[in-house]
């Protein structure tokens, strides 16, 4: 495979029998090589194409691999992962070796276009133990270990980057059940089924296309035009224009991106749990999944939606909508008078309807005696002063989370981040004990016991995931899951 054909390349025809899946895409495509992006969409192609350990299938609820057939907890800080043996990479190379997984860890970490680091960030090395079976060694015990990287862990070559000065560019070969046909920065990306993949199904389309269409207007329209298949990620206020057409599915999905209210400890007045619980009793979430966002959202009441590793089901603690006890706590808490004045940040087209979403709350806050100052400020700006825990109040989503591990420390464990300037020796001592239990049911007990103390304590208040809503062609057949991307080889045609 030559440069031209990876880079720059025009895509051809398909041919008239040939199975053709074109796909809108929401991501940016900035760059060839694996390791240079980072968001669910590129992993999801690169691991379909080169390969990763594996991936987690949300209709049987389980880890499959991919790269790999097996593993195992050799003890509280070491995995171990064995190598599938009847692989055959794309240009007729060897299957993938421990070595190709050493290298691939070394790109990881020391590549200049990496921007992956951190997904090894728990992890203290990894280690070969022979031609197809890896060790890997984390810092401290991490039953999480396979939300970092099973998916995320995407697997090259070491023999053609030896071989080849571009490797992504003139040899871009891997072992997954698609190969990289060409790939057009910032245009589309275009893959071919591989027929050699141990039992991939003929129905599964011949050709993908990944088309960047970034604005859901554009996205629709080109579905009504028949310009792609799958327009994927249309917001409620879209869906009616696909309605009542009959050449068309509608088709939904769960999410795994839990949207919050954050009520930051460091600022007045949110350093007192009652003003905390005060707020989260004024906010009727019934009333705006129902009236605005149309339905298409699932109301969260805690850290974990049906969909995410240790959903163990309702808390026992739930804050429901009550605005005479938003009152009385209020008045608990010295503000019988009116008040707090209260400053709260939101972004505007990050999320869907967030800026009105926003208002909305806002107005259920001042009717319970709040005095809120809503602020829009540039979404970059609005994450840079998250991140440096600049903000009192702020509504946005997490992103999506499979494993609850990663999240929960990122925002609340002490001086982890600074996010949420919240800090509870309780909660620390609960998040690192499901770390270390490696037992699942165990640590799926320790984490319910961490959300219940969350959703009391409310340093985060969980409002909804949004349902995710696909346009789909009749002939299609794809069962979307809650992380909104594809997996091609379950698309039949």
């Amino acid at each position: 495979m030559s440069a031209a054909a990876v880079i720059g390349a025009s895509f051809p025809a398909a041919a008239q029998d040939e199975k053709l899946l074109m796909v809108t895409s929401t991501f940016p495509m900035t760059s060839p090589t694996p390791y240079a992006e980072s968001n669910a969409q590129m992993y999801s192609v690169w691991c379909q194409t080169y390969g990763c350990l594996g991936r987690y299938n949300y209709a049987a609820k389980e880890y499959q691999g991919i790269l790999v057939d097996s593993w195992e907890i050799v003890d509280p800080n070491t995995w171990r992962f064995h190598l599938r043996e009847d692989l055959v990479r794309h240009d007729g190379g060897p299957g993938p070796t421990t070595a190709d997984v050493l290298h691939s860890y070394d790109r990881v970490l020391n590549d200049p276009a990496s921007i992956q680091k951190n997904i090894f960030s728990e992890v203290e090395t990894i280690r070969a133990i022979d031609d197809h079976t890896f060790e890997i060694v984390t810092k401290e015990p991490l039953a999480s270990l396979l939300s970092y990287i099973f998916d995320r862990f995407i697997i090259t070559s070491a023999e053609l980057a030896e071989a080849n000065e571009k490797p992504d560019e003139d040899a871009a070969f891997g072992w997954g059940p698609y190969k990289l046909k060409s790939y057009q920065l910032d245009q589309e990306i275009a893959l071919e089924k591989n027929d050699a993949f141990p039992g991939i199904s003929d129905s599964a389309p011949d050709t993908v296309v990944y088309r960047q269409i970034r604005e859901a207007e554009q996205r629709v329209t080109a579905l009504l035009n028949g310009e792609v298949q799958i327009a994927r990620l249309i917001p409620p206020q879209l869906v009616s224009r696909l309605e009542g057409n009959e050449s068309l599915d509608i088709v939904e999905s769960a999410s795994i991106e839990p949207m919050f209210l954050a009520f930051n400890p460091k600022f007045e007045p949110w350093t007192d749990v009652r003003v905390r619980q005060a707020a989260a009793h004024a906010i009727n979430k019934d009333l705006i999944i129902d009236r605005f966002l149309m339905g298409l959202a699932d109301r969260m009441d805690g850290p974990l939606g049906e969909q995410q590793i240790c959903y163990t089901g309702p808390l026992d603690y739930v804050i429901d909508y009550d605005p005479e006890e938003s009152r009385r706590l209020l008045a608990e808490a010295g503000y019988a008078d009116g008040g707090p004045k209260v400053e709260f940040m939101t972004a505007s087209g990050r999320y869907i309807s967030d800026r009105q979403v926003s208002e909305i709350v806002t107005q259920m806050m001042n009717e319970v005696g709040f005095e809120v100052d809503l602020q829009v400020p540039e979404y970059a700006n609005l994450t840079a002063a998250m991140r440096a825990g600049e903000l009192p109040m702020y509504y946005l989503g997490r992103g999506l989370f499979l494993d609850p591990s990663e999240p929960l420390s990122q925002y609340l464990e002490t001086d982890v981040t600074q996010r949420i300037g919240y800090s509870s020796p309780e909660l620390d001592a609960l998040l690192a004990k499901e770390r270390q239990t490696l037992d699942p049911e165990e640590r799926c007990k320790v984490v319910r016991e961490a959300a219940e103390l969350i959703s009391e304590e409310v340093p985060m208040f969980f409002m909804w995931s949004h349902r995710l809503v696909h346009g789909v062609r009749k002939g299609i057949t794809w069962d979307a899951s809650a992380d909104g991307e594809i997996w091609l080889s379950d698309v039949s045609m």
